[in-house]
């Protein structure tokens, strides 16, 4: 009898173990977890999705423009003091497809800014 609760207590003991251990997936290179380095961020990612759709919007806004967001071709990221974006954009502007680089600071209360839009054709 002894045994078998021996067995069991082992067993829920591994059971919790597994459980607590992190998961594979959600490893990072050492690199990403760096403040102030720049690492390769997923384009598809939904924050750095939402920092391209405000570019845009703050690009049009600002300099009363037609400009629609198309897709994020190339994107990175640096942990500052909240989080920088380093996105290179397909956009329209009045229609015509067009290429552009934005740099997008994601602050500590979530706010968005700018940093800086540069055409590239």
């Amino acid at each position: 009898m002894e045994s078998t609760l021996l067995k069991v207590l082992f067993f829920l003991a591994l059971a919790c173990v597994s459980a607590c251990s992190p998961d594979k997936t959600a490893d990072v290179p050492l690199a990403q977890a760096k403040v102030g380095v720049w690492a390769p961020a997923d384009a598809f990612n939904p924050d750095v999705q939402e920092a391209a759709r405000f570019a845009v919007q703050t690009f049009a806004v600002q300099h009363k423009a037609r400009v629609l967001f198309k897709e994020v071709t190339q994107a990175r990221q640096q942990v500052v003091a909240g989080l920088n974006f380093q996105l290179q954009l397909q956009v329209t502007l009045d229609g015509v497809p067009k290429n552009v680089n934005v740099t997008v600071w994601r602050q500590l209360d979530g706010d968005y800014r700018l940093q800086s839009w540069d055409w590239l054709d």
